[in-house]
């Protein structure tokens, strides 16, 4: 029986049974006619269906788009369905923030189950209402009462309304925002930020201090850190080397620029993925081409992308993994087969070459650094 660790990842990927076993015997994995072990063979065969999936699943979100919003000339927010209140707090259009505060809407006797907003959330609301000069509508929702407003901030929305000042939200919303939020009450550069302002300055060289202490409470804003527009690249780096959690990661890939900075200067660990992260990358971020190109050694990256044995792709406690959540694997093994089918093809060969390249110790490059290696004495 073979042991998983002794298999070159990129057989995993070979396009066919007969392929698989032709370069299976070359490396002497198997003797001449031998059948592939059950084990190397099905694990080929989720590759090659994820990476189909995830070509399909492509297809299918273009049509809908297209579908949907047929050359549209104006930016769309759409909904999967009646929208939670909470959806109402990505605009500052007080109407809509009206919309997240106020129960039974869009009619009495909405069947979604409604959500909520925290405490931080309806002061923040609030607060941009006032700012707006809109304490008609702050009115409304202080007649709705306890149908609409939590307890603790029922008396700042009241006080509001009956100063037609911010004052009260703000002071409300500068507490609740200091007890929360660890670095809004610790490494704010400004001595009184604004509250609902969501990107504060923030003193970035105690940052780096607590960084380098390995801070358990800012270890716990790190995603916030590693998501800051302003935050230096230098600390980036930190977040990235000492925190190398996969939320701060796809925070960091998001941004491309920093994204490519770390593919570049540093090398993929045996507990760094970068598949899952890539699952939560904004659009505008590092893309399966990126990782493809610059992610090294190649190895790990293949390794990755299938769940093999030799990289943690997960928390050993994570107990629920989510469609999404395998997104990204299935894109990097889409990318990582039609890569290797336009290089590779189906010459055994090639794929032989490319195996014995990316066992060998000497070999640090990336993905598409290997197969044009591998294919380039490949007939044509």
């Amino acid at each position: 029986m073979l042991a998983a660790h002794r298999i070159p990842s990129l057989l995993y990927y070979a396009g066919s049974y007969g392929l698989l076993k032709e370069v299976a015997a070359r490396l002497r994995l198997i003797a001449p006619g031998e059948q592939v072990p059950e084990a190397l063979w099905q694990k080929n065969s989720t590759v090659r269906r994820y990476a189909k999936e995830a070509a399909e699943d492509e297809e299918k979100a273009r049509r809908r788009g297209e579908q949907a919003f047929p050359d549209a000339p104006f930016p769309v927010i759409s909904f999967p369905g009646p929208p939670f209140p909470r959806d109402f707090l990505f605009t500052d259009d007080p109407l809509l923030r009206l919309r997240a505060l106020l129960p039974d809407w869009p009619e009495p006797g909405y069947t979604r189950d409604r959500i909520h907003l925290d405490a931080g959330e309806q002061l923040a609301a609030g607060l941009l209402l006032a700012r707006s000069d809109r304490y008609d509508l702050l009115g409304q929702v202080v007649e709705a009462g306890d149908r609409a407003l939590l307890d603790a901030v029922r008396p700042a929305f009241e006080a509001s309304v009956r100063e037609e000042s911010v004052r009260a939200l703000r002071e409300a919303l500068v507490h609740d925002r200091r007890r929360r939020d660890h670095l809004f009450s610790t490494y704010a550069a400004e001595h009184d930020p604004e509250p609902d302002q969501r990107w504060i300055s923030i003193d970035w060289e105690a940052v780096r201090r607590a960084v380098d202490a390995d801070s358990e409470p800012l270890r716990r804003q790190a995603t916030g850190l590693a998501s800051h527009p302003q935050c230096p690249l230098d600390v980036r780096v930190l977040l990235a080397t000492k925190w190398s959690d996969q939320f701060v990661w796809s925070r960091l890939l998001s941004d491309r620029p920093t994204g490519l900075h770390l593919l570049r200067t540093l090398p993929m660990q045996p507990n760094r993925s970068l598949a899952v992260p890539l699952s939560y990358v904004s659009e505008d971020g590092v893309g399966v081409s990126d990782i493809l190109e610059t992610a090294h050694p190649a190895d790990l990256v293949l390794r990755d992308a299938a769940g093999l044995p030799g990289i943690v792709r997960r928390h050993p406690m994570q107990c629920v993994i989510t469609r999404q959540d395998e997104q990204g694997p299935m894109r990097l093994l889409r990318g990582i087969t039609e890569l290797a089918d336009h290089h590779l093809g189906d010459d055994p060969g090639a794929w032989t070459i490319g195996c014995r390249i990316v066992e060998g110790s000497r070999f640090t490059g990336s993905v598409a650094e290997l197969l044009e290696r591998a294919g380039a004495r490949r007939p044509r």
